[in-house]
Parts: structure tokens; sequence; C-alpha cells
């Protein structure tokens, strides 16, 4: 009998348990770093939670021309990747007004490119 998992084929003849077994742990390896090391796509989702809760946030993000620039710009998606900056636009009125500044200015250059 062939299984196939994440190492390749294993075969269960005599030792194939503790292959399995062996198999199994790089799993539960694999399962800890990721989540002890989160990708930066896991920070930017964790970062827009948190952000949608603010009112301000969530007119910029409604507006079409604006969302497509915050989930595919990747100044933007870099800039709100980073916890501390999500802290300061949440924070301080005059980071927020360079944010909101920032992403207009994207989609400027954006819509410019198209033209």
């Amino acid at each position: 009998m062939v299984k196939y998992r994440s190492l390749g084929v294993v075969e269960f003849f005599g030792g194939g348990r503790v292959i399995l077994i062996i198999d199994l742990l790089i799993d539960i390896a694999g399962k800890i770093i990721e989540h002890l090391i989160p990708n930066p796509t896991a920070k930017f989702e964790k970062n827009m939670i948190r952000l949608k809760d603010e009112a301000w946030f969530s007119e910029l993000e409604k507006d079409y021309r604006y969302q497509y620039i915050i989930y595919n710009n990747r100044k933007v998606k870099r800039f709100l990747s980073n916890e501390t900056n999500v802290k300061k636009i949440i924070s301080m009125d005059l980071e927020r007004e360079q944010f909101i500044l920032l992403i207009k200015e994207e989609h400027e250059k954006f819509v410019g490119l198209r033209k």
C-alpha cells in the first residue's frame, strides 16, 4: 500500500510506521514555525481587521478607487503590514493624514499609468 505525504511516497512495509511518525513530526514542526514566524500576508490581514474598526478607514476602503490601491499596491500593502505603522495611523492624526495622502498619490499614479 502506498500513501502520498508532503515528503513524497511513503511505503508501508516494515519501517513504514517510523517514517509515518517522522513525517507527522515534520508536519507539526512546520505548523509551529509557521505560527511563530507569520508571513507578510498574515500580518497584512491582521492589521486590516484592526483598521476596519476605524470609521475613517472604513470610509476610505468603501471607495472602490482606494480599495483597489489598499489591497493591490505593493507600497501600501508593505506599509500596512508593519504593526508600528498601523498603530501610528490609528493613534496620530498627522500620520493618518499622511497615510491617506499616500493612498491618494498612489491612486493618481495608477490612474496616470492607465491613460
